[in-house]
């Protein structure tokens, strides 16, 4: 999924009267151009006052027809685009059914495509004052072991058995 970069929702997330990135606005202005902009039960959703109401400042903008805007690409190509950039992220398609999509059929390899465990971002979403958030982000640093890695695991493999 991160062949897009930042999901198009984290966008909408990040408008905040704490200095929302201009790139962050333009970037998700660029998107709404396209996909249009969000559903009510979408804005409802989002946590922040200031993205409410900067979604709710700008005027109606439809949906564009994903083959018109792409015309002359490969229309898997533009389904899976647009698929991706659904703005809801309930509705969104989830990175293993990005990677099981037509379009990516010849890259797939379902023996080396792990699964993940979905972020929880509840952390970042809590409502905190600085100091508070210091002595979480200290404990988080101080208390983090790394978890060996699948090249190392292979290596320790490869020494113990002689090779």
């Amino acid at each position: 999924m991160e062949l897009l970069g930042t999901p198009p929702q984290e966008y909408l997330n990040r408008i905040t009267s704490e200095s929302p990135s201009l790139s962050d606005i333009d970037q998700l202005n660029k998107i709404m151009k396209l996909v249009g902009t969000p559903r009510q039960d979408l804005v409802d959703k989002l946590s922040s006052d200031e993205a409410r109401n900067y979604i709710r400042s700008l005027p109606h903008m439809r949906k564009k027809d994903f083959r018109q805007v792409f015309r002359g690409a490969n229309p898997l190509a533009v389904d899976l685009l647009e698929k991706m950039l659904e703005l809801d992220s309930e509705r969104r398609i989830t990175a293993v059914q990005a990677l099981a999509h037509p379009y990516l059929a010849q890259y797939a390899d379902p023996s080396d495509e792990p699964d993940s465990e979905p972020y929880d971002q509840s952390f970042e979403d809590m409502e905190l004052p600085t100091e508070k958030w210091k002595e979480l982000v200290y404990e988080e640093v101080t208390n983090f072991q790394p978890k060996p890695t699948v090249i190392a695991e292979e290596v320790e493999k490869a020494q113990a058995a002689g090779k």
